[in-house]
């Protein structure tokens, strides 16, 4: 047996459900303070207002991008396609209060640390610190749906479902 092996996650199964990658209180896709995740530009996606800035991996999977300015993440998981957005436009923050924990091609499991926004400075700076996941590839299935409307959230709860 190799010393070395690479882990990888388990076939998805379908429906799959996408847990919240965060503490806090959902936010509908339609109430989004971004016009492009809102209207849907970026697929099928809800919000989740943050109690605490540690966002997680809300399905197993493998990393397929990491921004340098650690505010955004991809998780890949079979064909899903979830990415990961700290805040709205923290682009603008060049990396300002945030850091990654994860790197391109490492897998993942539900619940792992992706990325940590450090909440104070965000606000702080003005932007709105909604971690939003986005199944940016939703033109592939079905159906990609939230399947809570409401209410408080904690790190995995399941908060979406993608059907083929």
């Amino acid at each position: 047996m190799p010393l070395f092996t690479k882990k990888t996650p388990a076939p998805v199964v379908f429906p799959a459900e996408l847990s919240s990658p965060v503490d806090g209180n959902f936010v509908p896709m339609s109430e989004l303070k971004d016009e492009a995740f809102a209207g849907g530009a970026l697929g099928q996606c809800i919000g989740v207002k943050p109690e605490n800035g540690n966002i997680c991996a809300p399905i197993d999977g493998v990393i397929s991008e990491v921004t340098e300015t650690a505010h955004a993440a991809v998780v890949k998981a079979g064909e899903i396609e979830v990415l990961l957005h700290a805040g709205i436009h923290t682009v603008n923050m060049k990396g300002e209060g945030f850091k990654n924990h994860v790197k391109l091609d490492q897998v993942v499991r539900r619940g792992e640390p992706v990325l940590t926004m450090d909440l104070w400075k965000v606000r702080n700076a003005g932007y709105d610190d909604t971690v939003i996941m986005a199944v940016s590839n939703t033109k592939d299935f079905a159906k990609v749906e939230a399947i809570v409307s409401g209410g408080k959230v904690k790190t995995g709860d399941g908060l979406m479902k993608v059907s083929k």
